[in-house]
């Protein structure tokens, strides 16, 4: 059964999920730099980086109207915690995703991410 909106906006705005989903998206990103670039490299994915992926992803018109960057940032995060959670999405997806050569510019990948995890969040 599809999600409505209002689910979704509970997701998205979760601070447990986006916490769980913060260790996983750093985890799975380290994972992605560290295969296309061949040295082992641990990342912290900055919120301005996630603000933007979520504003391309369409997940920004989900959120309430004012919240910040930092809560923006977090709904990537959140519903990326509740997909793998329920089993939507694998660690290997994720950094699959994650690996595309524009590493260089994170936001497309994790717009794409974020994509793929809402289209399946609401099926």
């Amino acid at each position: 059964m599809p999600l409505r909106d209002e689910e979704l906006t509970r997701i998205l705005t979760d601070k447990g999920l986006a916490q769980f989903g913060d260790s996983l998206l750093n985890f799975a990103y380290s994972i992605a730099v560290t295969r296309t670039t061949g040295k082992p490299r641990g990342f912290k994915v900055q919120d301005k980086i996630l603000a933007e992926a979520a504003i391309k992803a369409g997940l920004r018109k989900l959120l309430p109207r004012r919240v910040n960057r930092g809560e923006v940032a977090n709904s990537v995060e959140a519903i990326l915690g509740y997909a793998w959670l329920g089993k939507l999405v694998t660690l290997d997806e994720v950094v699959n995703s994650l690996s595309d050569e524009s590493y260089l510019i994170p936001s497309e990948n994790f717009a794409r991410l974020a994509e793929m995890v809402l289209s399946r969040v609401r099926v």
